[in-house]
């Protein structure tokens, strides 16, 4: 059991204990298999565009095929695996399981967006023999966090001829990087020192320097000819990329930390890396699925974009998205695409909502309730309700069906704990939870601590990604009813 009662003089203590004292040695090489691929998926997958790519090709391996689209009719049997991806930015996986469709699927909802710098349509300048990116943040940032970094550059776009243009500057050794300037300390007392700690860096203050070399000059040209290092920039990516200055106007540019996942500490037992929120539990579900066998309810995962502004568009939770995944599924297991076998099916689905928390930080453990705050390496978090202040923005679980989840941990000694993020009034963040139970399907948050959340190098407790995995594929593999 990951809890216990202990009796001190007729009084009894719930205590949480150390996922590090539950793993048994057996386990442990496990542990990290695991964690040696969660390192190569999180230091390779920094977009969602790159993390679809990779997804798709390591699902493939492991037998998932496309899902039909509806109107195909039955095509499955129990252990059918099938992939479906969104717009190229939203991606779901599936295992049949052995019971009918009507008694509902087994749903964990996780997101491929990270917190990011986006390229503006119109970018490029020169100022001071600096050709520069003006950029727009995406996402929860502390926005100083993001200067005097190395980045790197993953581009997508489609040129007037409608070839794709699809590549990366600065993640291979070798490569250049790029970066955001910071003010020196030195002179820094009157222009900055004196900033809130939100507008350390503005916004517009986030420009990354992609070039400094100026054109050659021509044959009687002044030297102060303007733009000649942006002209340069150019003709550098045309040259190399076959990209011009109009073609970046429509491409989609993310500038990403250029920097791969580290295992953390003199012990190795935790993983530092860019985009832990969500691709830990991106990871983890996806790691989850696919060493799972054939599941008693079908099993199914979906990753969402947008998550980190809200879930709008057709990829996000907000869309009809969640729908028409859990539709096709319907129909290819059923044969049935009613409207009564579709809402049958969904109302009866148990979901788990795998977002990372921020658990309490021994730095700053003023801004925590330590009686309710998740612990790094204490096991899977479950997060009764998100949203801030007086619960706005959340998604509440039922007793019910927490009852359930409870009875899945204990069976399967998986350790827990609970809490929520940071004191009521200082706190507070929302997932998808409460978009996928508007549904009204049954939803919890279930995930792993995560320190540092939304910064470029945030940090993870091996033990606790370990544990998330085998909750997820307990979760979907099994009934507990």
């Amino acid at each position: 059991m990951p809890k216990k009662t202990d009796k001190t003089k007729g009084t009894s203590v719930f205590k949480v204990e150390c996922a590090w004292d539950k793993i048994k040695d057996n386990e442990l090489k496990l542990l990290e298999k695991r964690c040696k691929d969660y390192l190569e998926f999180i230091s390779r997958c920094k977009t969602e565009r790159g993390t679809i790519e990779y997804v798709e090709k390591l699902v493939s391996k492991h037998g998932f095929k496309p899902l039909a689209p509806l109107g195909t009719g039955k095509k499955l049997k129990p252990g059918s695996k099938v992939y479906f991806i969104n717009k190229n930015r939203a991606l779901g996986l599936a295992v049949i399981g052995k019971r009918p469709v009507n008694e509902g699927f087994r749903y964990i909802a996780a997101h491929l967006d990270v917190p990011r710098i986006d390229v503006k349509a119109q970018p490029l300048y020169e100022k001071h023999g600096l050709a520069l990116f003006k950029t727009h943040y995406y996402g929860g940032i502390k926005k100083f966090q993001w200067a005097a970094i190395p980045l790197s550059l993953h581009i997508f776009a489609i040129d007037k001829n409608g070839r794709n243009l699809n590549f990366v500057i600065g993640e291979k050794a070798g490569e250049p990087v790029f970066t955001i300037t910071d003010v020196a300390p030195h002179i820094g007392k009157k222009i900055q020192y004196e900033r809130k700690t939100a507008e350390v860096l503005t916004g517009e203050e986030l420009n990354i320097v992609v070039g400094h070399r100026p054109r050659p000059l021509e044959k009687n040209q002044e030297a102060e000819t303007p733009n000649r290092v942006k002209n340069a920039v150019i003709d550098y990516m045309e040259k190399n990329y076959k990209l011009t200055e109009e073609d970046i106007a429509w491409a989609e540019i993310r500038a990403v930390p250029a920097m791969p996942a580290s295992e953390v500490g003199f012990d190795r037992a935790m993983i530092g890396g860019y985009g832990h929120d969500d691709r830990a539990c991106v990871g983890a579900a996806l790691a989850a699925i696919t060493e799972m066998g054939i599941p008693e309810h079908t099993a199914a995962v979906m990753f969402y974009d947008k998550e980190e502004i809200g879930s709008a568009g057709p990829n996000g939770a907000q869309s009809m998205l969640t729908t028409d995944f859990l539709s096709m599924l319907t129909e290819a297991t059923s044969g049935d695409s009613s409207f009564a076998t579709i809402r049958s099916a969904i109302s009866s689905t148990m979901v788990l909502s795998a977002d990372t928390n921020a658990p309490i930080d021994p730095t700053f453990e003023g801004a925590y309730d330590p009686l309710n705050s998740g612990v790094v390496g204490k096991g899977v978090w479950i997060t009764k309700h998100s949203g801030s202040a007086g619960k706005s923005g959340s998604s509440e679980a039922d007793i019910e069906y927490l009852a359930y989840i409870r009875r899945m941990l204990s069976r399967e000694s998986i350790p827990y704990q609970f809490g929520e993020m940071g004191k009521v009034d200082e706190g507070g963040g929302g997932t998808v939870a409460y978009l996928l139970a508007n549904l009204n399907m049954h939803v919890v948050d279930i995930s792993l601590p995560t320190l540092s959340l939304h910064s470029p190098f945030e940090l993870i407790s091996k033990i606790d990604y370990h544990y998330s995995v085998s909750a997820y594929k307990a979760f979907m593999q099994n009934s507990y009813l």
